[in-house]
């Protein structure tokens, strides 16, 4: 007879195993089957080959699969996959299978139903890498249904795989993709905080996928192996299954990116010049991934194996890292084409053009917060042409010395920034063109358009073309004595391609100015495509007759939309001063401004000599007010020679200016002065050079007195 303690525990298995949930496993395969798409039919064969193994006490397997809509069974379900049969789980109906909170939903179920000491995650379906999950090739999942699909840059899948992580309650022992293209760092990086080990292929998977029969049977076989046991068998079994074709499958232990990341990190950034030849020789030799079944892999795919890459470049200074990516690959199998494939892919493109086309969407992958592989790549390319993001001036403090400080956003960029801030009185709008009519402009090829615009009724379009050299000219000049600023929208798209042969390819719209229409000075050069309006800001230099040029060239080959202009302004300045130049920092303070009201504005500039647009001004409303006149100094400070003398008085007076000794000996006297910014020589009224030391200067003048402290400093 059973105790009293036993029969409680026989009556909770016994109420455990009716409602389904199974005891003591040692593993839970859990397949994810996105087949609302293109790979639908491709589902029930895959399914037809775990059924030639099914469940068993120690693993089990269990599916969930979304049916297209063109099934005759369409929607969503999950499946017990038993031998040569399954059970069925439950109806779902429509989900959308790219969606984290679904895949988490299937997680959930997994542990409450089906708790196991170790999880198999199984992603299926199309894979293309890195990729944002936008647009009809980029994507993991893609559920035509929902017209979603989920991609690994912007952190859609890392989202999704935490998300199976806490579900689950344990990291996931190994992460499957039966995916094109997804064994990548950057991939790897993703999961790297939830999951053990990762088995998927650098390269193209057939349509067959994976051996499903060949893969449970070796973790049925040996249910209590360990991954680095068993995945080596599953490789040889996918390179057995498909003889003659060109195929690579790899696993790595994802455990090692702790070691490893840093150690690519350091070398990257510290110990490589990404301009030896040495890395352009091991980029036209490592092994490449198609991403076309029809074509072989050649030198312009982006999807190079990593492993390889370092072997072939062997720069000093890679000895280690080379040592550190060893462990992290714990099987590997290739044949034919990607028969070099070394266990792991990154992205690597072939020229300048792809890479800057792509690089805003890498960096939105974990991988870029720990590797400045953006940075080396971009500096491999020698080419960076993309200006730094635009900086935003947040917030001032006004002190009671007329001292200032700004606050400034940091400007993105792959190149060191530096910043350039800007001083402006009395801003004024000084010309304003709507773009609805040429009547303020000499064109030649251009014309107004009602296709497109950012204000009613319509904007001016350079026009579209081979060989077109249209221009665009402002009729009469315009006169800044102090500098202004350029404000347009544009919207553009215009061909941006590179040749293996004759390099560069652009159709490009130039903005110039000039001072007598000969000789024309570039402001920034428009190529590429906008994916909307945007406004442009660029500083005017002080000019008595400043003409403007939009100037439109392209050439004999692919002709695309051209560029649209509208909304065309221009500030001119009471008074503009560069206060800070080169400074790094994003906070900047202002000592000692002069008497009146101003507004301020910043640029970004990076080490390649790109510049950002202009800031909007700011205040946005009123002026930052200084109330107080400032305290006479000198430039530079200190002096040792001839200087300028910086002065601060009211409108109207002309005051004599003193400089005396510390101890109050007179050393030179300006009488009557009406320029804020005297000449000096650096001597006395003898002409003697002054000694080293520090001085007063005394501006004064009827009912105004101010003083300030110079030094000379000999070197």
């Amino acid at each position: 007879m059973l105790s009293g303690c036993m029969r409680r525990v026989w009556s909770i298995v016994l109420v455990l195993g009716i409602c389904g949930i199974a005891l003591g496993a040692q593993w839970t395969v859990a397949v994810y089957m996105c087949a609302d798409n293109g790979l639908n039919d491709q589902a029930y064969l895959d399914l037809e080959e775990m059924e030639e193994i099914g469940s068993t006490d120690e693993v089990n397997i269990i599916v969930q699969l979304d049916n297209a809509a063109r099934d005759t069974h369409p929607g969503c379900r999950r499946y017990r996959i038993v031998k040569d049969g399954f059970e069925p789980l439950g109806e779902l109906g429509e989900v959308d299978m790219a969606d984290t909170a679904v895949l988490r939903g299937f997680a959930g179920f997994i542990k409450r139903s089906y708790p196991a000491e170790h999880y198999f995650l199984i992603l299926w379906d199309h894979g293309n890498g890195w990729s944002e999950g936008y647009g009809p090739s980029r994507f993991i999942f893609i559920d035509e249904s929902h017209g979603h699909s989920m991609g690994v840059a912007g952190g859609e899948l890392a989202a999704a795989l935490q998300s199976v992580h806490q579900a689950l309650g344990t990291r996931v022992r190994v992460l499957g993709f039966d995916a094109c293209l997804m064994e990548m760092i950057e991939v790897a990086c993703e999961g790297q905080d939830c999951c053990d080990y990762m088995l998927a292929s650098e390269g193209l998977v057939p349509l067959d996928g994976w051996p499903y029969d060949k893969f449970l049977a070796t973790l049925v076989a040996r249910p209590t192996a360990t991954p680095e046991e068993f995945l080596p068998e599953m490789c040889s079994a996918y390179i057995e299954a498909y003889l003659g074709e060109d195929i690579c499958i790899s696993a790595i232990d994802m455990r090692q990116l702790d070691r490893l990341l840093p150690v690519l990190e350091a070398t990257v950034r510290d110990s490589l010049n990404p301009l030896d030849p040495g890395f352009g020789r091991a980029r036209s030799t490592v092994q490449t991934f198609s991403k076309n079944p029809g074509r072989p892999p050649c030198v312009h795919d982006d999807q190079i194996d990593l492993m390889q890459f370092w072997e072939l470049a062997a720069a000093e200074g890679t000895g280690i890292l080379r040592s550190v990516l060893g462990p992290l690959v714990v099987a590997n199998q290739a044949r034919g084409t990607v028969s070099r494939a070394g266990g792991l892919a990154t992205w690597f493109p072939d020229n300048y053009v792809e890479f800057k086309a792509a690089a805003a969407s890498y960096a939105k992958l974990g991988f870029v917060d720990s590797v400045l592989w953006l940075q080396f790549l971009n500096a491999y390319f020698a080419s960076d042409d993309v200006k730094p993001t635009q900086p935003v001036i947040v917030k001032d403090n006004l002190g009671g010395r007329g001292d200032i400080r700004l606050w400034w956003n940091r400007s993105h960029d792959l190149a060191p920034v530096s910043y350039k801030l800007y001083e402006v009185s009395l801003p004024v709008e000084a010309f304003r063109d709507d773009c609805n009519d040429l009547e303020e402009w000499s064109a030649i090829g251009w014309r107004t358009s009602e296709r497109d615009y950012h204000s009613l009724p319509r904007a001016f379009f350079s026009g579209s073309g081979s060989n077109l050299d249209n221009q665009l000219v402002l009729v009469t000049p315009w006169k800044f004595p102090h500098g202004g600023l350029l404000s347009c929208y544009v919207y553009f798209s215009t061909e941006e391609a590179w040749d293996s042969a004759s390099g560069f390819k652009r159709d490009i719209c130039y903005i110039d100015w000039s001072e007598n229409k000969l000789d024309w000075h570039t402001i920034d050069s428009l190529y590429g495509s906008a994916q909307y309006w945007q406004e442009c800001r660029y500083v005017l230099p002080k000019s008595g007759s400043l003409y403007l040029r939009f100037h439109y060239v392209s050439d004999s080959s692919i002709n695309r939309l051209g560029l649209f202009l509208d909304d065309i302004k221009v500030y001119a300045f009471d008074t503009m001063r560069t206060v800070a130049e080169a400074t790094k920092d994003t906070v900047f303070y202002i000592f000692n401004a002069p008497f009146g009201n101003y507004k301020y504005f910043v640029t970004a500039a990076d080490s390649s000599g790109n510049v950002s647009m202009a800031s909007q001004f700011y205040p946005s409303g009123e002026p930052v007010m200084v109330e107080t006149w400032a305290e006479p100094y000198t430039k530079p400070a200190p002096f040792q020679g001839s200087c300028e003398l910086c002065l601060d008085f009211p409108e109207g007076v002309e005051p004599d200016v003193m400089i005396y000794t510390i101890s109050g000996i007179l050393v030179r006297k300006f009488e009557n002065v009406t320029k804020r910014v005297l000449e000096w020589n650096g001597k006395n009224a003898a002409g003697h050079s002054l000694a080293d030391g520090l001085y007063l200067v005394v501006v004064k003048a009827k009912g105004f007195h101010k003083t300030g402290k110079i030094a000379r400093v000999g070197f």
